[in-house]
Protein backbone atom coordinates (compact mmCIF):
# COMPACT_ATOMS: atom_id res chain seq x y z
CA UNK A 1 0.00 0.00 0.00
CA UNK A 2 1.22 3.56 -0.80
CA UNK A 3 -1.85 5.37 0.02
CA UNK A 4 -4.82 5.60 2.26
CA UNK A 5 -8.02 7.59 2.24
CA UNK A 6 -9.96 8.60 4.70
CA UNK A 7 -13.63 9.25 4.48
CA UNK A 8 -14.56 12.12 7.43
CA UNK A 9 -17.81 12.31 8.14
CA UNK A 10 -18.49 9.36 11.05
CA UNK A 11 -15.10 8.23 10.10
CA UNK A 12 -12.99 11.08 11.78
CA UNK A 13 -15.50 13.49 12.46
CA UNK A 14 -18.96 12.92 14.32
CA UNK A 15 -21.51 14.54 11.88
CA UNK A 16 -24.17 14.39 14.42
CA UNK A 17 -22.21 16.31 16.27
CA UNK A 18 -21.61 18.81 14.18
CA UNK A 19 -25.92 18.60 12.58
CA UNK A 20 -26.88 19.28 16.53
CA UNK A 21 -24.33 22.40 17.04
CA UNK A 22 -25.77 23.57 12.96
CA UNK A 23 -29.72 23.00 14.23
CA UNK A 24 -29.63 24.70 17.16
CA UNK A 25 -27.65 28.09 15.06
CA UNK A 26 -30.28 27.52 13.08
CA UNK A 27 -33.11 27.92 15.18
CA UNK A 28 -32.01 30.59 16.46
CA UNK A 29 -31.52 32.22 13.26
CA UNK A 30 -34.95 31.37 12.04
CA UNK A 31 -36.76 31.87 15.62
CA UNK A 32 -38.08 28.60 14.97
CA UNK A 33 -38.43 25.15 16.97
CA UNK A 34 -35.26 23.01 17.26
CA UNK A 35 -37.33 19.62 16.70
CA UNK A 36 -38.95 21.40 13.38
CA UNK A 37 -35.33 22.48 12.12
CA UNK A 38 -33.88 18.70 13.11
CA UNK A 39 -36.86 16.95 11.63
CA UNK A 40 -36.06 19.21 8.72
CA UNK A 41 -32.59 18.41 8.16
CA UNK A 42 -32.71 14.75 8.73
CA UNK A 43 -35.56 14.91 5.69
CA UNK A 44 -33.10 16.87 4.14
CA UNK A 45 -30.15 14.72 4.26
CA UNK A 46 -32.05 11.35 3.36
CA UNK A 47 -33.03 12.24 0.30
CA UNK A 48 -29.94 13.92 -1.18
CA UNK A 49 -28.16 10.59 0.15
CA UNK A 50 -30.97 8.74 -1.79
CA UNK A 51 -29.83 10.80 -4.96
CA UNK A 52 -26.23 10.49 -4.45
CA UNK A 53 -26.31 6.62 -4.63
CA UNK A 54 -28.04 6.62 -7.99
CA UNK A 55 -25.65 9.88 -9.17
CA UNK A 56 -28.60 11.76 -9.28
CA UNK A 57 -28.48 15.76 -9.24
CA UNK A 58 -25.48 18.06 -10.87
CA UNK A 59 -22.63 17.08 -9.65
CA UNK A 60 -20.82 20.74 -9.67
CA UNK A 61 -23.59 22.06 -7.49
CA UNK A 62 -23.62 19.18 -4.59
CA UNK A 63 -23.53 21.93 -2.29
CA UNK A 64 -25.69 24.26 -3.09
CA UNK A 65 -28.97 21.40 -3.86
CA UNK A 66 -27.96 20.54 -0.41
CA UNK A 67 -28.68 24.03 0.49
CA UNK A 68 -31.07 24.86 -1.38
CA UNK A 69 -32.96 21.96 -0.68
CA UNK A 70 -32.93 22.91 2.87
CA UNK A 71 -33.74 26.30 3.25
CA UNK A 72 -37.14 25.11 0.40
CA UNK A 73 -37.92 22.64 3.49
CA UNK A 74 -37.75 25.06 6.28
CA UNK A 75 -39.16 27.65 4.25
CA UNK A 76 -36.40 29.88 5.03
CA UNK A 77 -33.79 31.80 2.59
CA UNK A 78 -30.75 30.20 1.89
CA UNK A 79 -28.25 32.28 3.37
CA UNK A 80 -29.48 31.70 6.65
CA UNK A 81 -28.39 28.34 5.94
CA UNK A 82 -25.23 29.12 4.86
CA UNK A 83 -25.04 31.58 8.27
CA UNK A 84 -25.84 28.52 10.54
CA UNK A 85 -23.32 26.21 8.86
CA UNK A 86 -20.62 28.96 9.52
CA UNK A 87 -22.12 29.18 12.75
CA UNK A 88 -21.52 25.50 13.95
CA UNK A 89 -18.12 25.21 12.11
CA UNK A 90 -16.65 28.48 14.68
CA UNK A 91 -19.11 26.71 17.80
CA UNK A 92 -18.28 23.20 17.65
CA UNK A 93 -15.99 21.04 20.52
CA UNK A 94 -13.30 18.86 20.06
CA UNK A 95 -15.96 16.16 21.16
CA UNK A 96 -16.82 16.35 17.22
CA UNK A 97 -13.55 14.27 16.52
CA UNK A 98 -14.12 10.38 16.50
CA UNK A 99 -12.57 8.45 19.39
CA UNK A 100 -9.38 6.61 17.80
CA UNK A 101 -9.04 8.71 14.51
CA UNK A 102 -6.31 11.21 15.87
CA UNK A 103 -4.26 7.99 16.86
CA UNK A 104 -5.28 5.51 13.67
CA UNK A 105 -3.64 9.10 11.35
CA UNK A 106 -0.73 9.03 13.70
CA UNK A 107 -0.05 5.49 13.28
CA UNK A 108 -0.38 5.60 9.72
CA UNK A 109 1.25 8.18 8.50
CA UNK A 110 4.03 6.79 10.71
CA UNK A 111 4.32 3.70 7.76
CA UNK A 112 5.06 6.33 5.94
CA UNK A 113 2.18 6.05 3.96
CA UNK A 114 0.54 9.08 1.64
CA UNK A 115 -3.20 10.10 3.28
CA UNK A 116 -5.79 11.81 1.97
CA UNK A 117 -9.32 12.84 2.87
CA UNK A 118 -12.32 11.96 0.36
CA UNK A 119 -15.70 13.70 1.47
CA UNK A 120 -18.48 14.67 0.24
CA UNK A 121 -20.21 17.42 1.17
CA UNK A 122 -24.15 18.54 2.31
CA UNK A 123 -25.12 21.91 4.14
CA UNK A 124 -21.41 23.69 3.99
CA UNK A 125 -18.58 23.66 1.99
CA UNK A 126 -15.50 21.79 2.03
CA UNK A 127 -13.60 24.09 3.35
CA UNK A 128 -15.31 24.29 6.46
CA UNK A 129 -14.67 20.69 6.87
CA UNK A 130 -11.16 21.15 6.30
CA UNK A 131 -10.93 24.08 8.89
CA UNK A 132 -12.28 21.69 11.55
CA UNK A 133 -9.94 19.12 10.63
CA UNK A 134 -7.09 21.87 11.46
CA UNK A 135 -8.89 23.40 14.54
CA UNK A 136 -8.61 19.99 15.58
CA UNK A 137 -5.18 18.92 14.84
CA UNK A 138 -5.79 16.18 11.92
CA UNK A 139 -4.70 18.03 9.02
CA UNK A 140 -0.82 17.53 11.01
CA UNK A 141 -1.17 13.67 9.50
CA UNK A 142 -3.18 14.57 5.82
CA UNK A 143 -0.89 15.17 2.89
CA UNK A 144 -4.49 16.40 0.74
CA UNK A 145 -7.56 16.83 0.92
CA UNK A 146 -10.45 16.11 -1.80
CA UNK A 147 -14.12 17.12 -1.59
CA UNK A 148 -17.26 17.07 -3.61
CA UNK A 149 -17.76 21.02 -3.98
CA UNK A 150 -13.78 21.13 -5.47
CA UNK A 151 -13.63 18.01 -6.95
CA UNK A 152 -17.35 18.91 -8.49
CA UNK A 153 -17.93 14.72 -8.30
CA UNK A 154 -19.05 13.31 -5.57
CA UNK A 155 -18.93 9.85 -3.81
CA UNK A 156 -19.60 7.30 -5.26
CA UNK A 157 -18.73 8.28 -8.54
CA UNK A 158 -15.10 7.20 -9.98
CA UNK A 159 -13.83 10.71 -10.15
CA UNK A 160 -13.93 11.28 -6.56
CA UNK A 161 -11.65 7.75 -5.82
CA UNK A 162 -9.37 8.42 -8.89
CA UNK A 163 -8.39 12.21 -8.52
CA UNK A 164 -6.42 11.34 -5.67
CA UNK A 165 -4.21 8.81 -7.07
CA UNK A 166 -3.57 11.10 -10.12
CA UNK A 167 -2.23 13.59 -7.57
CA UNK A 168 0.07 11.31 -6.23
CA UNK A 169 0.43 8.92 -9.34
CA UNK A 170 -0.57 5.94 -7.45
CA UNK A 171 -2.49 2.94 -9.12
CA UNK A 172 -5.58 1.95 -7.79
CA UNK A 173 -4.30 -1.58 -6.27
CA UNK A 174 -1.65 0.24 -4.09
CA UNK A 175 -4.82 2.70 -2.42
CA UNK A 176 -6.95 1.95 0.24
CA UNK A 177 -10.27 3.60 0.71
CA UNK A 178 -12.06 3.23 4.13
CA UNK A 179 -15.43 4.94 5.27
CA UNK A 180 -18.65 4.46 6.88
CA UNK A 181 -21.42 4.08 4.31
CA UNK A 182 -21.63 1.57 2.09
CA UNK A 183 -22.56 2.54 -1.25
CA UNK A 184 -20.82 5.51 -1.21
CA UNK A 185 -17.29 4.79 0.28
CA UNK A 186 -16.91 0.92 -0.11
CA UNK A 187 -18.71 0.37 -3.70
CA UNK A 188 -17.57 3.47 -4.89
CA UNK A 189 -13.92 2.19 -4.30
CA UNK A 190 -14.12 -1.10 -5.11
CA UNK A 191 -15.37 0.33 -8.19
CA UNK A 192 -12.68 2.75 -8.23
CA UNK A 193 -10.11 -0.37 -8.26
CA UNK A 194 -9.34 0.31 -4.90
CA UNK A 195 -9.04 -1.86 -1.84
CA UNK A 196 -12.01 -0.32 0.26
CA UNK A 197 -12.72 -1.08 4.07
CA UNK A 198 -16.03 -0.32 5.49
CA UNK A 199 -17.44 0.83 9.34
CA UNK A 200 -19.62 -1.08 10.52
CA UNK A 201 -20.51 -0.15 14.16
CA UNK A 202 -22.57 -3.58 14.53
CA UNK A 203 -19.12 -5.07 13.52
CA UNK A 204 -17.30 -7.50 16.02
CA UNK A 205 -14.14 -7.60 14.22
CA UNK A 206 -12.12 -7.03 11.26
CA UNK A 207 -13.77 -9.70 8.23
CA UNK A 208 -13.10 -9.44 4.63
CA UNK A 209 -16.16 -9.47 3.04
CA UNK A 210 -14.95 -8.97 -0.78
CA UNK A 211 -11.50 -9.91 -2.76
CA UNK A 212 -10.41 -6.58 -1.91
CA UNK A 213 -12.66 -5.69 0.89
CA UNK A 214 -13.02 -5.50 4.69
CA UNK A 215 -15.52 -4.70 7.35
CA UNK A 216 -13.86 -2.90 10.52
CA UNK A 217 -16.07 -1.96 13.94
CA UNK A 218 -14.44 1.36 13.75
CA UNK A 219 -11.59 3.43 12.08
CA UNK A 220 -9.10 1.59 13.83
CA UNK A 221 -9.51 -1.30 11.87
CA UNK A 222 -7.52 0.18 9.12
CA UNK A 223 -4.74 -0.56 11.11
CA UNK A 224 -5.46 -3.94 11.57
CA UNK A 225 -6.50 -4.28 7.34
CA UNK A 226 -2.98 -2.33 6.87
CA UNK A 227 -1.26 -5.63 8.53
CA UNK A 228 -2.88 -8.37 6.76
CA UNK A 229 -2.09 -5.84 3.23
CA UNK A 230 1.21 -6.18 4.02
CA UNK A 231 1.41 -9.97 4.89
CA UNK A 232 0.05 -10.67 1.52
CA UNK A 233 -3.29 -13.01 3.84
CA UNK A 234 -6.26 -12.90 4.00
CA UNK A 235 -8.33 -12.08 7.06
Amino acid sequence: MKLVSFDVWNTLLDINVMLDVMAVELSRLMGACIIDVVEGMMLTRERIKRMRAGTQGDPERALEESQEMLAELLGTDVEVVKRAAARATLNVGDEIVIPGAKETLEVVKRKGLKITVTGNVMFWPGSYTRLLLERFGLMNYIDRTFFADEVLAYKPMPEMFEKPLRTFNIMPEEAVHIGDTYAEDFEGALKAGLWAVWINPEADEVRRIHERGFEVPGVEGILEVLEELEKGKPT
